[in-house]
């Protein structure tokens, strides 16, 4: 994996990103997380947790939340005195456009670039929002870098998911900021699989999933 590519900020796959709108933010199914299914074949995603969102235009796009990599940030920028001394760990976000740096924060004001993903989230790939997230490294505990994205054309995502691919969760902030990423599958899968399990044994109708359109 090429650091410099990584530090570049120049491919197509992060203008895209950066640049798509998401829905109204009212809608409660914009953003969701994905569980992969243990049986799942798919070895860019086995054991994954992927937060997604829905964009106006074209399939969902979203990110591996549980795939720390070997390198940090200030490794990305060697050049940049404001990357100096910031470990954050870069995570894989997927396995779409690798040599693209994404970024999910929180900013109480909208940036001029970014994907709004829910409240005062945001996800972007845009030089000039890095700039700003590095002039405060206070708020490192609420910035989220990733190397590559996950993403789906029409449908894909859909049919992945009525194949029994994966499980569907409401949104959880902690899992993107807070949550162990070594433990975070684990914890993920059992909240999904035990509404199913009591369902089961107690014969009651499992509540309809968050849906991905």
């Amino acid at each position: 994996m090429s650091l410099h590519r990584i530090g570049s900020l120049l491919c197509a796959a992060l203008l895209l990103i950066a640049s798509a709108s998401a829905h109204a933010q009212g809608d409660p199914g914009r953003a969701f997380l994905l569980v992969a299914n243990p049986s799942l074949p798919d070895p860019n995603f086995a054991g994954s947790v992927v937060l997604v969102v829905r964009v106006d235009e074209g399939g969902p796009l979203g990110v591996i939340l549980n795939r720390p990599t070997t390198i940090s940030l200030d490794a990305v920028y060697p050049d940049r005195a404001d990357a100096a001394n910031r470990k954050d760990v870069v995570y894989f976000g997927g396995p779409v456009h690798q040599d693209a740096l994404l970024f999910a924060f929180r900013s109480a004001t909208k940036p001029a670039q970014g994907m709004l993903v829910v409240d005062d989230i945001y996800i972007s790939g845009y030089s000039q929002v890095l700039d700003e997230l590095l002039r405060h490294p206070e708020n490192s505990a609420e910035q989220r870098f990733f190397v590559g994205y996950s993403g789906w054309a029409d449908g894909q995502l859909e049919a992945e998911i009525e194949a029994g691919g994966w499980y569907v969760l409401p949104l959880d902030i902690d899992a993107l900021f807070r949550m162990n990423p070594q433990g975070m599958y684990e914890e993920l899968l059992r909240r999904a699989l035990v509404p199913r399990i009591e369902a089961r044994e107690s014969g009651a109708p499992l509540a309809a999933p968050v849906h991905a359109n």
